[in-house]
């Protein structure tokens, strides 16, 4: 049984807008981990890895993921039409930052250093992957 995915249909060219909040993000991320703010660098790092996702989903789908569950935006991105591997890709990054995610929002112990580098890193990937991919030679209308 194929269960129902919650979506907000977006027009595809609103991508562009989700791409700048990950990268405003990406930005937070990597001056708050320079800082050793390491609660901040992986909050912004899971927000831009939510706003990266969303622009790859709008610009693949014409949707975005309109459910609380971050476990449904990964199986909405393994819905985009992608050269070989790269939905898949897509999906492994954005499932690891997202697991780090209640921690650092909600849970009273604090980010380790090693776990916002991580987180860190993790969305500057999924970032740059997902930026190339739709601001490269190779859009289709």
């Amino acid at each position: 049984m194929t269960r129902k995915i919650k979506t907000r249909d977006v027009e595809k060219g609103m991508y562009v807008n989700y791409l700048q909040k990950g990268e405003e993000n990406m930005q937070s991320a990597s001056k708050a981990l320079e800082d050793k703010g390491y609660n901040s660098a992986a909050v912004s790092a899971v927000h831009s890895a939510i706003s990266s996702a969303d622009a790859y989903c709008v610009y693949g789908l014409k949707k975005r993921c309109a459910s609380e569950n971050h476990n449904e935006t990964a199986v909405l991105i393994g819905e985009v039409p992608a050269r070989q591997g790269l939905s898949r890709k897509v999906k492994e990054l954005f499932e690891s930052i997202i697991r780090i995610k209640n921690m650092a929002e909600y849970e009273e112990r604090l980010v380790k250093p090693k776990e916002a580098e991580k987180a860190v890193k993790e969305a500057g990937e999924l970032l740059s992957l997902i930026k190339a991919e739709l601001t490269g030679g190779n859009q289709q209308g």
